[in-house]
């Protein structure tokens, strides 16, 4: 089978553990022959950088295929577009049996419509990670770039999909609220990840820790991303230094931006037990959470998570209503308050094993809901 992958409205990055990659690279170990199109740009060490066209097969297996934007006015009205030249003869030479269209938010899906009515044996789906916390956040890109500009793009596409994918609850919400996705078309297809095998895995668990140089019975807690102020790590390194008789340590991984930068490496300077890696590729975040037991995400929503879930990690949360909804296999602990995270911790030092039985219901999520295997094998149907 040949599935193509349309990533106009995002940056694909080479080693990250992003959906585009995970499940484009699942579809390739399947069996399959997969193309993914993206835009021109990717990150580098958490920053967006322009690549230019590129053609390539990739070590996975799948052929990358980078579609620079046309020009349209200014670079940043270019970019709202989103629109690219030559994606109509690339679907056409590669000929897929599907495609996956990661959102509809880019004036090129016209050329994607038009092919799926040339084919109208293809099989069309779209996908979205839209929502209220990460789009239309002022009035003119809600009222004018999401409730006309996408939802005519995405009203144009509707007619021609098997199913519309959302990652979460408010991507769903938002998309029948702002683009008019009708909730029969809908389906749940959460952000996953990849399972390792157990010996695999241990021998990972093993090298990272010992690395870290922890004790057989200290705990590693890890925390992850671009670190912006809704991340709240902050929060997590107060929260940590107020429970000094917690036999564990804290490794931080992600870019720090430069207004926060002295702020948080004097935080992380004050606790001997908390360690700053930097930046990780997605690999090499895939190891310490493997070498990872408590996940923390107090602050705003991340991938990582369900990586993290993947890796057997219970996970330290915030309580957003959508993950609750959506995750909650008996694998959380739930948190709102700087206090709330101290408490959390002053409990797994009364009694850390209370993170045992929150780690395998985290690995039933993983087999149950989050493997990419199963969510690939749904575009095979």
């Amino acid at each position: 089978m040949k599935i193509a992958h349309i990533g106009l409205a995002a940056y694909y990055t080479e080693g990250m553990t992003y959906q585009d990659n995970q499940l484009a690279e699942q579809n390739a170990r399947d069996g399959h022959e997969v193309l993914y199109i993206s835009n021109a740009a990717k990150y580098v060490d958490g920053k967006v950088v322009e690549t230019g066209y590129e053609d390539k097969v990739l070590e996975c297996g799948v052929r990358l295929v980078r579609l620079p934007y046309r020009w349209f006015l200014t670079p940043f009205v270019s970019g709202k577009f989103r629109r690219v030249k030559g994606l109509y003869q690339l679907l056409e030479d590669f000929a897929p049996d599907v495609i996956l269209s990661h959102d509809l938010c880019y004036w090129s899906v016209l050329d994607v419509i038009r092919y799926k009515k040339d084919h109208p044996e293809v099989r069309l789906y779209a996908d979205t990670h839209t929502a209220a916390y990460n789009s239309g956040t002022n009035w003119l890109s809600l009222h004018v770039q999401h409730r006309i500009l996408y939802r005519y793009l995405t009203q144009k596409a509707l007619p021609y999909l098997e199913k519309y994918f959302y990652i979460g609850e408010e991507e769903r919400q938002f998309s029948i609220q702002n683009y008019g996705v009708p909730e029969s078309l809908m389906e749940f297809y959460p952000l996953g990840g990849t399972l390792l095998p157990e010996e695999e895995y241990q021998a990972v668990r093993d090298k990272r820790r010992a690395e870290l140089g922890m004790g057989k019975d200290e705990l590693l807690l890890v925390h992850s991303g671009k670190l912006i102020a809704l991340k709240r790590t902050d929060e997590l390194l107060r929260a940590f230094a107020a429970v000094p008789e917690l036999n564990a340590k804290l490794a931080v991984i992600g870019s720090i931006p430069e207004d926060r930068k002295n702020f948080l490496t004097s935080l992380m300077e004050t606790d001997s037990r908390v360690v700053y890696l930097g930046w990780k590729s997605g690999s090499e975040l895939q190891e310490y959470l493997c070498a990872c037991d408590l996940y923390c995400q107090p602050g705003s929503g991340s991938a990582t998570m369900q990586n993290a879930v993947c890796r057997g990690c219970p996970v330290l949360s915030y309580a957003h209503k959508y993950y609750m909804a959506d995750f909650d296999y008996g694998n959380f602990l739930w948190i709102k308050t700087e206090e709330d995270i101290a408490e959390a911790f002053r409990q797994i030092r009364r009694d850390p094993a209370l993170l045992a039985p929150l780690r395998e219901n985290s690995w039933r999520c993983a087999r149950g809901l989050l493997d990419y295997r199963i969510l690939a094998a749904r575009l095979y149907q």
